[in-house]
């Protein structure tokens, strides 16, 4: 997927560990699929031998530059900072918690108490500007295996 060297592209990893249905954790993350209008979402239930429980979502989310915002405008690290403080405090985590890398390019915010304000679970948000934070050469990964798993 190709994105603008302005787009500051972000994973948000959510988990609802007390849902005990699909049904009922699509329900709860809905209204933010809505407004975040995800590029792609993938949803599943939580392994049940992993760390976590419940249902899991991965939403690749595609936020504009801020206001005004392009790559002549301000550091790197300032415009990742305004869009991603803006979805961090959409998501009930705490923006000050975000560790942008050295180039001011990227960062991390892993929310460290899985009990947190989020209302929709989420633990995680990677992001990268021009780039998928999981894929940042743009390729598709590479995997072993015939696929035949997926049919």
């Amino acid at each position: 997927m190709r994105f603008s060297p302005d787009d500051v592209v972000c994973r948000v990893l959510l988990n609802l560990g007390r849902v005990r249905t699909a049904e009922e954790a699509l329900r709860a993350w809905l209204p933010l699929i809505s407004e975040l209008r995800p590029v792609s979402a993938a949803f599943e239930a939580a392994d049940p031998d992993g760390l976590r429980r419940g249902y899991l979502a991965d939403l690749l989310v595609v936020l504009p530059p801020a206001e005004g915002g392009t790559r002549e405008d301000g550091t790197a690290r300032d415009r990742l900072l305004a869009p991603v403080g803006a979805l961090a405090r959409r998501l009930g985590l705490d923006p000050a918690e975000f560790a942008i890398d050295e180039d001011g390019g990227g960062g991390v915010l892993n929310a460290k108490d899985e009990h947190d304000d989020s209302p929709h679970g989420a633990y995680l948000v990677l992001a990268l500007t021009g780039a998928d934070p999981l894929s940042p050469e743009g390729g598709e990964g590479d995997h072993d295996g015939t696929g035949d798993d997926l049919r």
